[in-house]
Formats: C-alpha cells, sequence, structure tokens
C-alpha cells in the first residue's frame, strides 16, 4: 500500500486494541474470583465516586447502554451492594454502595501482594516516555469527546478505589496513577472506535467480532476455533458461535483437524472479498483517521513502538506476528483496493 500513515494507524489500532484486551481480560478473571464481575465493579467504583448519580450519567461514564446499566443495577441491588434511594421527584431515585457494595470494592482494591497488570508496566519506561503516552490517549479522548472520563479517573485515584497505594512509594504512586489514566483512557478510546466501525458494518451485514474473527483466520490460515478464542480474548463458547455465524454466512470453510472434535478454519473468496470490501469503503471513514490525520509519523511510530514493548510485557506474543500478517494481507489487496 501506498499509505504508509494509513498502515501506522491500523497498527497503532491494534497495537492499542490487544493491550486493552490483555488487561481487561485479566482483571475480570481476578475480580470474578470474588464473586462479582468486573462492569459490576466499575458501577460500584462510578456509584462511589459520584453518590446518587443518575443512570444515565453511569452509562455515559461507563461508555454503557442505559438497558446494560439497568440489567447490571438490578443484579447489584439484588445483590444488596447498591440500593435505590428515593429522591424529591418520585420518578427519579439516587444510586448509592451499601456496606455490602463496600466490602466489594476493598476486596478488589489491588496492591502489592495481587497480580495486576499495570504494576508489570511500572518499570518499563521512563516518566518522560510514560508522560508520552499518556498525553496521547489524553488528546484523542479530547478529540473524542470523551474528556468527562477525566474527572472520573481523578475520583477513582485520589480514592483510591481501584489501587491500595498505602505500600507504594512517592514514584511509584506518581507512576502507577498515571497508569491508571492510561488505562482508562485506552478503554474509552477502543470503545469508542469500535462503536464507530460497528455501525459502518451493517451494509455489509456483519457483526465486530464477526470481521475480527475473519481477520484471524485470513492472518493465520487454519487456525482452531479453540486457538481463535484465545487470539480474540473470547470464551471457546463465543468463540463457536462467531465460527459458526461465519460458517453460515458462507465467509468460511472448515477442515477436519488431527485432534479430536477440532476443525481448521479457513476464509473463503466470499470472506476475503467481504474484508476487502470493509477496508475499501470503511477504512477511510474510521473516526481515527480523523483524531490522528494531524499527527506526526515520527510520533505515531514512537507510540507504536511503546505500544509494542507492552504487549510483550503482557505477553501479547501473537500481536506483532498478526500485525505482520495483516501488512502482508492488505499488500496483496492492494490492486483490488482501486
Amino acid at each position: 500500500m501506498k499509505n504508509r500513515k494509513s498502515l501506522d494507524i491500523h497498527t497503532f489500532y491494534n497495537l492499542s486494541r490487544y493491550c486493552f484486551l490483555n488487561i481487561e481480560y485479566n482483571y475480570s478473571s481476578v475480580v470474578e474470583q470474588t464473586g462479582i464481575t468486573l462492569p459490576q465493579l466499575r458501577i460500584l467504583w462510578i456509584l462511589k465516586a459520584f453518590p446518587g448519580i443518575s443512570l444515565g450519567k453511569i452509562a455515559t461514564i461507563g461508555y454503557w447502554t442505559c438497558p446494560t446499566v439497568t440489567n447490571i443495577l438490578k443484579i447489584l441491588v439484588d445483590k444488596k451492594l447498591v440500593v435505590k434511594e428515593d429522591s424529591v421527584n418520585k420518578k427519579v431515585y439516587k444510586l448509592n454502595v451499601t456496606e455490602e457494595g463496600e466490602k466489594y470494592i476493598n476486596i478488589n482494591k489491588q496492591n502489592k501482594s495481587k497480580n495486576f497488570h499495570l504494576f508489570d508496566l511500572m518499570n518499563l519506561f521512563s516518566e518522560e516516555e510514560l508522560d508520552l503516552i499518556v498525553d496521547f490517549y489524553k488528546d484523542i479522548v479530547i478529540k473524542c469527546g470523551k474528556d468527562y472520563i477525566f474527572q472520573y479517573v481523578d475520583k477513582i485515584n485520589s480514592l483510591s478505589l481501584k489501587v491500595d497505594y498505602t505500600d507504594f512509594s512517592e514514584d511509584e504512586t506518581k507512576k502507577l496513577k498515571k497508569l491508571v489514566f492510561f488505562y482508562n483512557t485506552l478503554r474509552i478510546f477502543i470503545l469508542h472506535v469500535e462503536h464507530d466501525h460497528r455501525l459502518l458494518l451493517k451494509n455489509l451485514n456483519l457483526t465486530y467480532p464477526q470481521l475480527r474473527a475473519l481477520w484471524i483466520i485470513e492472518a493465520f490460515p487454519g487456525v482452531t476455533s479453540r486457538a481463535l478464542s484465545s487470539l480474540a480474548f473470547w470464551s471457546p463458547s463465543t468463540a463457536s458461535l462467531i465460527v459458526k455465524n461465519l460458517y453460515t454466512k458462507d465467509l468460511i470453510y472448515k477442515e477436519k483437524a488431527a485432534v479430536k472434535n477440532s476443525l481448521y478454519l479457513f476464509i473463503n473468496s466470499k470472506g476475503e472479498q467481504t474484508l476487502i470490501e470493509d477496508f475499501k469503503l470503511n477504512n477511510h471513514r474510521l473516526i481515527i483517521n480523523d483524531y490522528l490525520k494531524d499527527t506526526e509519523e515520527k510520533t505515531l511510530n514512537t507510540i507504536n513502538n511503546h505500544l509494542y514493548l507492552i504487549n510483550k510485557k503482557l505477553k501479547n506474543d501473537m500481536v506483532e506476528t498478526y500485525i505482520e500478517k495483516i501488512h502482508e494481507i492488505l499488500e496483496s489487496y492492494h490492486d483490488k483496493f482501486r
């Protein structure tokens, strides 16, 4: 492809996305051992940071839909972790964390004794390098119009809702708070771009997870459903459902694998054409291009190099290979993009 900037942006998004998925997956696994889910814990943090906040504002801060928040709140109320309190306006109620809810917040505070992925990144960069990363994502989030997240991050840091800073030195605490900021802005950025791309996929009769699966199958021909679930950070059942839907849409084909009850997955010509159409029609329309159009190539390359290091530290060993393969595929598609 002639447009090097387009490849660099593609690299940036994939590096960012896999960094987010790894940390989120790891953190979710840790939280679930305490009896609640990470989204449930996030709502407890939001309510603790902003007592009496409305359901709509919870949805905005967490980047969820209102129905999703309603469902999570129902679970939290049933578990007696959140209480609804009547207000002067009987149509509106206030939401607050109960004493039992506080216990779950405290149990899930990350400290030096716990295996929290952000701790692994503390000594990876100099203060100047970390500031560059933090400022880069901060600028993107501002361009996304999601800068309300900054107040939320300040709250969870000042109230020590996510991390117990007691046993950390002053310098460590300073770095950790920047990493918490980085992770929250990273999350909002990824969810925002996914939402944008999801809307563009409707004309192709494709969901965003199905698109991601197609790219992985194209990059790793013969991948199994189980390997796909690992590469995409999905549960095996989710991966199986996505594969089933792609097969029903005649975008992939299967071959029997040597391992019992396992199948090798391959993209077919229709699936390849779908990827080409998406890239041809949607790549230049994705909002991420607007956010990064004025970013100097040197700066973007520096950020990408830092993200490669983060992914390596998080043991996202396949990311570099995946990106290389995708670039080769895009180069091979070049003539078809015209």
